[in-house]
């Protein structure tokens, strides 16, 4: 289907498409959720492993006393797994629907995104996995707890899972932002100028976007903001080289 074309449908039509990729990206979901199923204990100890490489036994430390606790935490864990597992597909469908009202160069540009979208959340997410869990749950479990002089003996493993699993896409959903300006200045709708001009502003805002996504504490705050600013200088070098070789 041409450009033209894609213009000529109607409304409806327009919606039809529409329905037609969120059923696919639903059934990609599904899918990805029971494979997961089979998987539920292997997954729960990889999200075990942050506290153990603090040296605590989360067969011990974690507890789930509410009748529907250790269900929940099944729920969270098949779905947010199956999401994961889907996403490489729901960008592809998403791309499907996108690309008849794109231009060559435009379904070119989208083209070479869908892959760097996908590495760019699963490199957030190892990094917020491997790298800032272990310093959160550190700082917010066992160092506050020192400095009070309390102690913290066990955690709701429902409250751990949702804080690992919310941290983690944090982190992936973040180290998208960086593509979506890559975009935005292959398209011309920013320059490297502008983007020089906003240096500062960008690092506050960065900082600010950080202090939403991760918990109240400073050092995975800075790691996810330095991180999001490294990608920004990277954005403004390819975005330079982009501007020198445009006509």
């Amino acid at each position: 289907m041409t450009p033209e074309e894609h213009e000529g449908m109607s409304f409806l039509e327009h919606l039809e498409e529409l329905r037609r990729a969120i059923l696919r990206c639903a059934a990609a979901i599904l899918v990805g959720m029971l494979a997961c199923v089979f998987f539920v204990k292997e997954i729960l100890q990889f999200l075990f492993q942050p506290l153990r490489d603090l040296g605590v036994d989360p067969e011990t430390f974690l507890q789930a006393p509410q009748v529907m606790g250790g269900f929940r935490v099944a729920v969270s864990v098949v779905f947010w797994s199956g999401l994961l597992l889907a996403s490489p597909f729901m960008v592809f469908f998403i791309a499907q629907f996108i690309f008849p009202g794109l231009h060559k160069h435009e379904k070119k540009l989208v083209r070479r995104s869908s892959g760097v979208a996908v590495l760019l959340f699963f490199l957030g997410a190892a990094l917020g996995y491997y790298f800032t869990i272990g310093l959160a749950l550190d700082a917010l479990i066992f160092r506050i707890h020192n400095w009070m002089g309390t102690s913290a003996e066990w955690i709701f493993l429902t409250d751990y899972i949702a804080f690992v699993i919310k941290l983690t896409l944090g982190f992936g959903l973040a180290f998208e932002l960086p593509l979506v300006l890559l975009i935005l200045g292959y398209a011309d709708l920013v320059d490297v100028k502008t983007l020089c001009h906003y240096r500062r502003h960008t690092a506050i805002g960065l900082l600010g976007l950080a202090m939403m996504l991760t918990p109240p504490e400073p050092a995975s705050q800075i790691l996810m903001a330095g991180s999001l600013y490294i990608l920004f200088e990277i954005c403004i070098l390819l975005l330079r080289r982009h501007e020198k070789k445009r006509p």
